[in-house]
């Protein structure tokens, strides 16, 4: 089962480029597939996928979204959140 958490600041957007500036965070893709047939290669993706210390997130609205299927996520995405001076809230409200 999984939990949402939403990194986000209330008096400013997060932007792609100030979180791509911090160490470590970097602009997710899901690897090719290629048909065996016709050598064609599928790739899906989105533009707004980000992954930080092993942590795959989007960046909508200003705010990143997690799925958290592990208890550690919020700790491991604490860095990240300390670097772009933002807070982490749970989808139930709380803060971590």
């Amino acid at each position: 089962m999984a939990y949402t958490v939403s990194i986000f600041r209330e008096d400013a957007p997060i932007t792609a480029d100030e979180l791509l500036a911090v160490d470590g965070a970097e602009k997710f893709t899901f690897p090719g597939i290629t048909n065996p047939k016709t050598g064609m290669t599928l790739s899906m993706g989105n533009n707004d996928m980000f992954s930080y210390n092993g942590a795959v997130f989007t960046l909508r609205k200003g705010r990143l979204e997690a799925e958290c299927r592990h208890e550690d996520t919020p700790d491991i995405l604490r860095p990240l959140a300390e670097a772009l001076g933002t807070v982490i809230q749970g989808e139930e409200g709380e803060y971590y």
